[in-house]
């Protein structure tokens, strides 16, 4: 890939990371302010806005390990950060480039608030099929990862992670 295609490319997925982060901590922050009372019911039994505060991960797990969770999500963000960094510059790779970018937005959402709150601030309820509370940066991570999977098995061939393997030795 022409080098300065890449740098447009990456400068156009920070962008995508910063207006990721912002929406979700302004509808973080609209849940913590205009939620504290009561819930807003959009569908009856169905989906509503509900400030939930989460001091664990996923569905509740590690429960009140704040410190932890934020550990190894910022272990986690560094990992992809260097997984975005060392992948082949080619066109081909763009797809899975966009795609960290997505994740690593939403790991950082959630950071910036176990770090500032010591819990994630979570809004978004279906109530419909009792699904745990989430936010715009859970949205972010689970999106990412889902799509990334379906890169995985779907778009690149095992040649393309060769070829990476070979240039990274």
């Amino acid at each position: 890939m022409e080098r300065k295609f890449f740098i447009r490319d990456c400068l156009l997925q920070l962008f995508l990371i910063i207006f990721v982060i912002i929406i979700d901590q302004l509808v973080k922050l609209w849940a913590r302010t205009s939620l504290a009372e009561a819930p807003i019911v959009v569908w009856k039994n169905v989906f509503s806005f509900r400030l939930v505060y989460n001091t664990g991960a996923s569905f509740g797990i590690f429960h009140n390990h704040t410190l932890l969770l934020t550990a190894f999500s910022v272990v986690g963000m560094l990992a992809i950060g260097f997984f975005y960094f060392i992948l082949p510059k080619e066109k081909r790779m763009q797809p899975m480039r966009w795609i960290l970018a997505v994740i690593f937005a939403g790991g950082c959402g959630n950071i910036i608030d176990r770090i500032a709150f010591g819990k994630v601030t979570d809004m978004f309820s279906f109530d419909l099929i009792n699904f745990p509370v989430f936010n715009v940066a859970d949205i972010g991570l689970t999106c990412g990862t889902i799509v990334m999977c379906l890169l995985w098995l779907f778009y690149y061939k095992d040649e393309d992670f060769s070829r990476w393997k070979k240039s990274n030795s």
